[in-house]
C-alpha cells in the first residue's frame, strides 16, 4: 500500500472512430518520488479494458470511464488516499484513511472556547 500526495490528470480527445480506446489518465504521487507511483487508466464504455498491473515501481489501475468522476473526487476532497494493488488476484483500488468526525471536531474546538 501507498500513499498518494500528488495527482495530475490528462484528458483525451476523441471518439471510437479515432480508435482512442483510453479517455483519461490520472498520475498519482507521493513526496518521495519525481515519477508516479500508480497510473489510473480510464477507458470508453464498452472497450476491452486491459487488467491491472505492476511495472518496477508503478502500479497501472484501468477503469472505465464512468468511474472517473468518482475518483478524481475522492483525489480533491479526501485525505489521506492510499493505493493498493495485490499481484496475485490482481486487484487494485484506491481508498482514504481514518478521517476526523468534523462535527466532533467543531464541538470540541467549541467547547474549548466556552471553558477559557
Amino acid at each position: 500500500m501507498g500513499l498518494i500526495t500528488k495527482y495530475s490528470t490528462s484528458i483525451f480527445a476523441g471518439g471510437s472512430e479515432s480508435n482512442l480506446q483510453c479517455n483519461a489518465i490520472i498520475n498519482c504521487y507521493n513526496d518521495t518520488q519525481l515519477t508516479p507511483v500508480m497510473t489510473a487508466y480510464f477507458y470508453h464504455e464498452g472497450y476491452f479494458i486491459p487488467p491491472n498491473s505492476k511495472h518496477i515501481d508503478r502500479v497501472n489501475l484501468r477503469f472505465s470511464i464512468s468511474e472517473y468522476p468518482y475518483f478524481i473526487d475522492l483525489l480533491r476532497h479526501e485525505e489521506p488516499v492510499y493505493y493498493s494493488f495485490n499481484e496475485h488476484s490482481k486487484i487494485g483500488y484506491i481508498r482514504t484513511g481514518q478521517e476526523l468526525n468534523q462535527e466532533v471536531v467543531f464541538e470540541e474546538k467549541k467547547l474549548e472556547s466556552i471553558l477559557k
